[in-house]
């Protein structure tokens, strides 16, 4: 499983991140960044619902978040990471990078300038990038909770697309999270288990195996703190786009690799 270490790249207080100016949460990557590569691997390498076709990555944004909020994920990567079932893990804690998609009600990443949240309280996207995940917003959207109130993530990058949306009609293109998940012990179950508020005694997590009720693989955790937003996948069609708004997609494209982030 693809997963990223934790240091000082995703770090809003450092000094290194101070050049992207204070309030921007989103960096770009350049396309041969080695996490632009990475990721960009991983999600289309993950795309694998047969009857969708595969979208072109447009960019890839490293997401910035607080000290505290950092310290928080890694005190609980380090706790589980000394599990007996975890301790001989590669990856400290089991941490992999996995995929979520959301509602985004703004234009945010839709081309390199636009990296400041919006305060819509109905923009999950920006909700999430500014604070992180929450468990009690589990259902908001969707109210189907196969295995309980938890924070739901894919290795499949088609599977969270299902949940990926524009509520603008100027957007262009989708855009998903790409985060990094503290897994731990993974009960892995195939039921439905829609009564569960935490992984099973023992397990760290739950992860839905495809068969009786599942048809692609998803992993949920149950702690605000197992889960951190990593990078903002662009992605989309540029066809697609082109017969929306011709004009658009190449300002689009020029100024995502001509300018640089606004401060």
């Amino acid at each position: 499983m693809t997963s990223i270490s934790t240091d000082d790249i995703f770090n809003l207080d450092h000094p290194k991140n101070f050049a992207n100016g204070k309030w921007n949460r989103l960096v770009l990557l350049s396309s041969n960044d080695p996490y632009h590569l990475l990721v960009e691997r991983h999600f289309q390498t993950g795309w694998v619902h047969p009857h969708k076709s595969k979208p072109q990555v447009q960019a890839v944004f490293k997401i910035l978040s607080t000290s505290e909020s950092l310290k928080k994920y890694e005190r609980y990567r380090a706790k589980v990471a000394v599990h007996p079932k975890v301790a001989h893990k590669k990856v400290p804690g089991n941490e992999r990078l996995l995929f979520h998609g959301t509602a985004r009600c703004c234009l945010l990443a839709e081309d390199s300038s636009r990296v400041r949240l919006c305060n819509l309280p109905e923009c999950y996207l920006c909700c999430v990038i500014r604070s992180s995940f929450e468990v009690q917003r589990c259902g908001t959207r969707n109210k189907f909770r196969r295995f309980g109130t938890g924070i739901y993530t894919s290795e499949c990058s088609s599977k969270a697309d299902d949940y990926s949306c524009n509520k603008s009609d100027d957007a262009n293109f989708r855009v998903m999270l790409a985060n990094r998940v503290v897994v731990g012990k993974a009960r892995k179950q195939q039921e439905n288990a829609e009564h569960l508020t935490e992984p099973p005694k023992g397990y760290h997590s739950v992860i839905g195996k495809p068969g009786l009720e599942l048809n692609y693989p998803e992993t949920v955790v149950y702690d605000n703190d197992a889960i951190r937003p990593a990078f903002l996948i662009v992605y989309g069609t540029p066809e697609a786009s082109e017969k929306k708004d011709p004009k658009r997609l190449r300002n689009f494209i020029t100024t995502l690799f001509n300018t640089p982030i606004a401060s």
